[in-house]
This record gives structure tokens, sequence and C-alpha cells, in this order.
């Protein structure tokens, strides 16, 4: 399960084992979410959701499935 912190209005973060998520509000009001892995500078995981809630539950469910957490 990803561990998020608190963030701003616009970004949060979280962590879980080796991957780091980075969701982030877009102009329209989507959210734009990533999942790097490894410290790589590519994310290995992308997508756009229309709350942070989906976001966040695309997130951990991405992250539950990868079988490395």
């Amino acid at each position: 399960m990803v561990r998020w912190s608190k963030g701003t209005a616009e970004k949060v973060t979280g962590a879980a084992g080796p991957f780091t998520v980075e969701v982030t509000r877009k102009g329209d009001g989507r959210w734009d979410w990533k999942i790097f892995a490894d410290g790589a500078v590519s994310p290995l995981a992308t997508g756009i959701s229309a709350t942070i809630g989906a976001a966040k539950t695309k997130c951990d469910q991405f992250v539950a499935r990868s079988g490395r957490v």
C-alpha cells in the first residue's frame, strides 16, 4: 500500500517499496499520476483520472499487483 504524504492542492506524493508516486492536478481539473521505480527518471506507469481519489486508487492497485512490495 502506498504511504501518501501531505502535499499541496496541486500535488501529492507517495512511496511504497521501490516505487515513488506523484499525483498532479492538470489545468482542466483532472489528475495526472506517475509511478517511478528504483529511482528512474522516466515513469514506469502513467495515467489520468477524473478525481484524486481515483488516481490514488489506481496507484495503490498498480503497486499491489506488481509483486514487488
